[in-house]
């Protein structure tokens, strides 16, 4: 939710920039405040959807790994090679390297960033649990114990 609203705050101050709603405070600078309205009302536009989903976000199992924020597909334990932790800034990531990375395209527009992500990560699919209700160190714990079954 602070995300969508921190959005919609930039969108405003970009209104206000681009002189939509009076004079804009800069003239001739009003193409900031277009970035900000476009590149901010982009995030709000696809952070919304996920404030509304009640469905299955993570789900780490004997079957693999399922992360709806990266695909439908539910990646085979045999298929994961390694499964290592990437921290940022406090925020912490499972991050899968995967034997066939091709097998298990992205389908969403945060998993296109992919080239991104690996040069970061070192690996091939980022799982972030922001937004849910669980914690980090159980869906790690989670992830070993399944791996170790498989």
């Amino acid at each position: 939710m602070l995300i969508v609203a921190g959005a919609l705050a930039f969108v405003a101050l970009g209104v206000w920039l681009a002189g939509i709603l009076g004079e804009p405070p800069e003239p001739g600078r009003e193409w900031i405040g277009w970035v900000a309205i476009i590149f901010f009302g982009g995030c709000a536009l696809v952070a919304a959807p996920r404030l509304f989903d009640s469905s299955e976000q993570v789900k780490i199992s004997g079957a693999g790994v399922y992360a709806k924020q990266w695909s439908e597909q539910t990646i085979p334990w045999h298929e994961i090679i390694d499964i290592s932790v990437w921290e940022f800034r406090g925020q912490r990531s499972l991050i899968l390297h995967l034997a066939n990375p091709e097998r298990y395209p992205s389908s969403t527009l945060l998993g296109k960033m992919t080239g991104v992500n690996r040069a970061l990560t070192g690996g091939d699919v980022a799982i972030s649990l922001t937004g849910t209700d669980r914690k980090f160190a159980d869906a790690l714990a989670g992830a070993e114990y399944f791996r170790r079954a498989a």
